[in-house]
């Protein structure tokens, strides 16, 4: 595992990225309902489920705590934003489902843009960029 710091750059991303999970991760299970109420289409919302919101806000902070921990300690941050771009990945994948079964969600779009693809692609830009051999490539220490 690379025991090099991270760039400005990454520790930059990844402190935002696990906020902004931790965040919203806090705000699914502390207003369940207000946040499903915000976020979702109006036409949906007799589909509220506390249980299943709670369920993943739990979700959402484990990936922000590993984000977090990425971030603190570079020699542990690969396979730690691998995960969290996983569970971004999948949550995109459900999405693609979502859009199949009941249409795209116009009204929302920006949300789904920054709240579901944005996540998503940075993860896996900075799963590749933290692989081991992409930070042994840029201090010069091959394997």
């Amino acid at each position: 595992m690379p025991t090099t710091p991270h760039t400005p750059l990454h520790y930059l991303i990844l402190m935002f990225m696990a906020g902004t999970t931790l965040a919203n991760g806090a705000l699914m299970i502390l207003f369940t309902e207000q946040w499903y109420l915000c976020l979702i289409n109006p036409a949906r919302a007799s589909l509220f489920n506390a249980h299943f919101v709670t369920d993943v806000g739990t979700a959402y902070l484990t990936i922000g705590a590993a984000l977090l921990w990425a971030a603190l300690r570079p020699a542990y941050a690969y396979p730690l934003v691998v995960v969290a771009a996983l569970f971004s990945s999948l949550h995109v994948v459900h999405h693609l489902y979502e859009y199949g079964t009941f249409g795209i969600p116009t009204r929302h779009a920006i949300i789904e843009a920054l709240g579901i693809w944005g996540p998503a692609t940075i993860l896996g830009w900075l799963a590749l960029r933290l692989r081991p051999t992409a930070v042994a490539t840029r201090h010069g220490m091959r394997k």
